[in-house]
């Protein structure tokens, strides 16, 4: 049956996190599309974050797809239109937030142009405000969520994020998705929002079958994708957990495994 769908995670499956699209990868994308093959862009990184990074990439928007917040929104990348979104509750988040403070980790909680915080000098939250073109908004303790969040973003040292994750999982494994996006980063969504069911989603609301559809991800939080699509790719650098679902092992994302990938599916 042929591919009628590509959707690629962004961070360290079609770019190496904090650096540039390679030429390759870029002319394999522009092939697959204009054979009109539909392609979504998968990530943890809120919609304004995936966008910057296109363009600071220059990567054509139209006709492309977004799928942000670790899955909690999904919008046409050429005007921003969302076209689904589900919400944390308020209550929700302010327990989470409880949890992780018992943790040396820095929450946040990335809408828009902004990350709001409880550690705006923290390495995370730098490198979520720079590489997503955000400004830093400082949490007030006493104060109410200025918003009401798609997702919490937590970042710390490998270690301590782990023994986060735990604790998390542990507690709200009924009310929430917990999962590590980055050896740095974990992400937490509504119950039963994720990629895997904003692809599937995504896939109703264009009419593409799901066993028409390539994905291609690195890490535990790409896993739902490679439940609900056709054909699963994993790059070399991928977690031992994914690579064991994958039906196809390509390169590394610094090697260009999703051009390698791309070449060989759609020649």
């Amino acid at each position: 049956m042929p591919f009628t769908m590509v959707a690629t995670d962004f961070d360290d499956t079609l770019v190496p996190i904090g650096a540039l699209l390679s030429e390759r990868n870029r002319a394999a994308l522009e092939r697959v599309r204009a054979k009109g093959i539909t392609t979504v862009i998968a990530s943890g990184r809120t919609s304004h974050g995936l966008l910057a990074q296109l363009n600071r990439n220059q990567v054509d928007l139209e006709g492309l797809y977004l799928i942000g917040y670790n899955g909690a929104l999904a919008c046409q990348a050429w005007d921003a239109k969302p076209l689904f979104s589900h919400e944390l509750d308020v209550e929700l988040v302010r327990r989470a937030a409880q949890v992780a403070s018992g943790f040396d980790v820095a929450l946040m909680i990335p809408e828009g142009a902004h990350v709001y915080t409880n550690q705006p000098h923290h390495f995370a939250v730098v490198f979520e405000a720079e590489s997503n073109d955000v400004d830093i908004v400082q949490l007030d303790p006493q104060a109410g969520l200025p918003i009401v969040p798609h997702k919490i973003l937590i970042g710390g040292e490998p270690d301590e994020l782990v023994r986060a994750h735990r604790a998390l999982s542990a507690r709200f494994s009924e009310e929430a998705e917990v999962v590590i996006s980055a050896s740095f980063l974990m992400e937490f969504t509504a119950k039963g929002v994720h990629k895997g069911k904003a692809l599937s989603g995504l896939c109703r609301r264009l009419d593409v079958p799901l066993d028409q559809v390539v994905v291609i991800g690195d890490n535990h939080n790409d896993a739902h994708m490679f439940d609900v699509g056709g054909y699963s790719v994993a790059v070399a650098n991928a977690v031992p957990e994914l690579i064991a679902r994958a039906d196809r092992v390509t390169g590394a994302s610094a090697d260009d495994g999703v051009a390698a990938a791309l070449d060989e599916l759609f020649a």
